[in-house]
């Protein structure tokens, strides 16, 4: 039975499916015909001296050998119609950065922020290491049961190294780095990409940190200029998407990146310069959150005690919705 509706679902449509799932049903749980079932069951005359052992098998008994496969066979049924009612992947991408005063003096308030916030992809701005030894952000990756990699465009040698950390919880089907230059002969940037497995779709997701103030505008655009043209170069996926740090009012991230939606809404957020990018055609927002960590509270209490200082701002968490592909994709 499972085979002919695997057979038919696909060439009806949705209605006719239910429709006929519908007959389908009540046909599973239409009464079986018992024969002790046929006639009225006769009343035991002296209950006191009946043993049982020889008591009559109750109905319910006997029919249930017969309901079983029934059962069954609706199971294959409503297995058989799950894609037309698959509900839609989300992806929550959180896009931080951590401080000299907050990394990694106070880890496990950060492992307890990220760990209620239940983020698919991590993405750590500005991180630093020293030469050639471990990135010690990637210590977040074993309790967040995540995959980290690190991109930067210094080279191993070095003995400070500035780069972007990703880790990713999702599976990673590829990954990528390249850097991104500016007309003034400034040091490059690195840039860097995750082909993820969402549920059955594939999802790009690009990382970058471009210069900020005014008067580096030029070379902001030039680095904006090669992740368009590094993005172009890589073959279309259902979705794309850009956490990154732009340096940038709003006006202007719409100028750098066209076609892409920034998520970020309140002032804050923009002027911490972190966002995340997608295009409205392939994700719908679902939600944005600031991502803060509370300062310790003052330690004199009264009248006279200090006000408890305002949260500090690490970054947003954003949770969007992926649009499923269209059949002619």
């Amino acid at each position: 039975m499972y085979g002919i509706w695997r057979g038919i679902l696909p060439a009806v449509g949705a209605a006719e499916a239910g429709v006929v799932m519908s007959l389908a049903i009540l046909e599973i749980f239409k009464p079986a015909r018992l024969p002790h079932m046929a006639r009225a069951v006769p009343t035991i005359a002296r209950p006191v001296h009946c043993q049982p052992a020889i008591l009559a098998r109750p109905p319910v008994a006997v029919a249930m050998p017969r309901l079983l496969p029934r059962c069954i066979a609706l199971c294959l049924v409503l297995s058989a119609a799950l894609p037309l009612q698959a509900r839609p992947a989300h992806l929550v991408v959180a896009n931080i950065a951590l401080p000299e005063s907050v990394w990694p003096s106070r880890r496990e308030q950060v492992l307890a922020l990220l760990t209620r916030a239940t983020p698919d992809v991590l993405v750590v701005q500005d991180v630093h290491v020293q030469g050639s030894s471990p990135v010690d952000v990637c210590s977040l990756a074993q309790p967040l049961r995540m995959h980290c990699d690190f991109v930067s465009a210094d080279p191993p040698s070095r003995p400070h190294r500035r780069g972007t950390a990703l880790l990713s919880a999702r599976p990673v089907m590829e990954d990528g780095a390249t850097l991104l230059h500016a007309q003034d002969g400034s040091a490059p940037v690195a840039a860097g990409y995750l082909r993820l497995l969402v549920g059955q779709q594939q999802v790009r997701l690009y990382t970058a940190s471009l210069v900020a103030g005014q008067q580096h505008h030029p070379r902001r655009l030039r680095q904006a200029a090669d992740l368009r043209n590094w993005m172009n170069s890589h073959a279309p996926a259902p979705a794309t998407l850009i956490a990154g740090r732009f340096g940038s009012q709003h006006a202007e991230l719409q100028q750098l990146m066209p076609g892409l939606r920034a998520a970020r809404r309140s002032a804050a957020a923009q002027a911490h310069g972190l966002d995340v990018l997608y295009q409205n055609q392939q994700a719908r927002l679902h939600a944005v959150n600031l991502l803060e960590l509370q300062e310790p509270a003052p330690l004199r209490q009264g009248a006279d005690a200090p006000a408890s200082p305002a949260p500090l701002l690490l970054g947003l968490v954003v949770e969007l919705e992926l649009q499923q592909p269209s059949a002619e994709a």
